[in-house]
């Protein structure tokens, strides 16, 4: 999953962005409607959080567009434009929830969950090939019968491959996949990760294997019996 927030208040963004980090992906942060759009043209999100009034306008029009969008991400307006007739024109408009502030984190991520529960957004809470698994909602990873928590990064790594077994994934849309856009990563960064998750994968007796493809990307399948 990849997030959005719109969110001009440095500290409450960045708040945002730790809580949604929870239900595992990616999440970028932006402060304002010409930083949202170029985000937007750059990136498919899943999910989006957007604060109504930023330096540069009223979001609403933001929230309208992306509602009719064909592959539109879910979209909660969390704002101290918290009226009656605001939640109104916010849910006409084409949010799926509005929540003013002040609020509970615990009720955020619920009514995240809850938008997130439309067909077109399931997505299985289980990936599995051979004698591995990963679960999605908490990191944690299944090898040979054996549990094991794996770092955020490699459990996004894993994901994204088991999403698409026995497919070349390039390390341009791998990167793209498991990392912001604000994110600062070394040249070596990628394959340093992609390197420990196969060792801990080794090393617990799984059943696949991840290839390195030169100069093109990675493949995750079933390893060829010795």
């Amino acid at each position: 999953m990849r997030s959005l927030v719109i969110e001009d208040e440095p500290q409450i963004g960045a708040y945002v962005s730790r809580l949604l980090g929870q239900l595992h992906g990616v999440v970028d942060l932006v402060g304002s409607i010409a930083d949202a759009r170029q985000a937007l043209d750059n990136f498919k999100y899943d999910l989006a959080i957007v604060d109504r009034m930023l330096p540069d306008g009223d979001a609403l029009d933001v929230v309208t567009a992306l509602s009719q969008s064909p592959e539109r991400p879910a979209i909660i307006m969390l704002t101290s434009k918290d009226a009656k007739e605001d939640v109104v024109e916010g849910l006409n408009g084409g949010a799926d929830d509005y929540l003013g502030k002040p609020f509970e984190p615990q009720e955020l991520l619920a009514r995240v969950r809850a938008v997130l529960r439309r067909p077109r957004l399931l997505a299985p809470s289980v990936l599995s090939l051979g004698n591995v698994e990963l679960h999605l909602g908490s990191n944690e990873a299944v090898v040979a019968d054996t549990k094991i928590l794996l770092r955020r990064r490699e459990a996004l790594i894993l994901g994204a491959l088991l999403m698409r077994r026995d497919r070349v994934i390039t390390r341009a849309a791998l990167i793209e996949e498991i990392y912001g856009f604000d994110d600062e990563i070394e040249s070596n960064t990628l394959e340093a990760q992609v390197s420990r998750l196969r060792k801990k994968l080794a090393e617990l007796g799984g059943d696949v294997e991840i290839r390195s493809m030169r100069g093109i990307g990675y493949i995750l399948r079933l390893a060829t019996p010795r």
